[in-house]
């Protein structure tokens, strides 16, 4: 559905993830439009023809050439239903969309559409357009966030690599080695559960020219690679929890161990006193 040509100008598309988890449903009244496509997985409200807000259930809104009031005043209405815990720090991403000339002044050659990497550059606005480009920096948004949590999980098990080398032991206690290890299962479910790799959009399953964009922008941002990098380092927490339950489990059967001896030692003890 083609909105027309439109007199070159950038489109301002901000991504802002806010949770880690939106329900969809309780949101659906609470926007200044109603929404016109709404699923389990995304919600779309229109301003006009070229300007949009859309919601992700893995957390991320993407504002389309929206007025920064209207942002605040929308943001607010979700943030409503997240409770402060659910609230982490926001990832945010900025990003152009450009009708009718290159971000050089250039028109576009051969009635492509390109892909910069600040920017995609197309002959004519259309709503399928906005809402590719939306999609895939809403789930780039999201991996910016999954990235600097997993960052922060590797440095903590770094240290607890380290106490392992210098001491030969964990320094934390029970309880914080049990709490790191509900924290790094619970990232991994909800990496899992919320950054699969999104299928191509219906639109571009009989538009070559769609695809093309869609695959650009994928590779441009990303996706793909940084998934899997993710991936690689949810693998290596995931090895350094196992070997964290293994010493726990170790140290725990040898607290036991001594535990009997001593009962055994106390036993024997008793039945000498006895016998003399």
């Amino acid at each position: 559905m083609s909105i027309g040509p439109k007199i070159p100008q950038p489109y301002r598309i901000k991504s802002i993830h806010v949770c880690e988890k939106l329900k969809l449903k309780e949101l659906r009244e609470k926007f200044t439009q109603p929404a016109i496509e709404f699923s389990n997985y995304e919600m779309v409200v229109r301003y006009s023809s070229d300007s949009y807000l859309f919601v992700y259930n893995y957390g991320s809104v993407v504002f389309f050439n929206v007025l920064e009031e209207l942002q605040e005043k929308e943001l607010s209405s979700i943030q409503e239903y997240i409770l402060p815990s659910e609230q982490p720090g926001r990832a945010t991403d900025i990003f152009l969309l450009e009708v009718g000339e290159t971000a050089v002044g250039q028109t576009l050659a051969g009635g492509s559409n390109k892909v910069y990497f600040d920017r995609v550059v197309v002959q004519s606005l259309s709503y399928e357009i906005i809402k590719i480009a939306c999609m895939l920096l809403a789930e780039s948004t999201a991996l910016e966030y999954y990235e600097n949590l997993i960052e922060n999980l590797l440095l903590k098990t770094n240290t607890f690599s380290k106490s392992l080398r210098r001491q030969g032991r964990m320094l934390e206690s029970g309880e914080e080695l049990i709490k790191f290890i509900g924290l790094c299962m619970d990232t991994k479910q909800e990496i899992i559960s919320n950054l699969y790799i999104v299928d191509s959009p219906d639109e571009t399953w009989e538009n070559v020219e769609l695809d093309k964009v869609h695959q650009d922008l994928k590779a441009m941002m990303e996706i793909d690679t940084r998934y899997r990098a993710l991936e690689y380092k949810i693998k290596i927490i995931q090895e350094s929890v196992d070997v964290i339950v293994d010493l726990a489990k170790s140290k725990r059967e040898t607290l036991l161990e001594m535990i009997i001896i001593l009962l055994i030692t106390f036993e024997i003890i008793i039945s000498i006193i006895k016998w003399h």
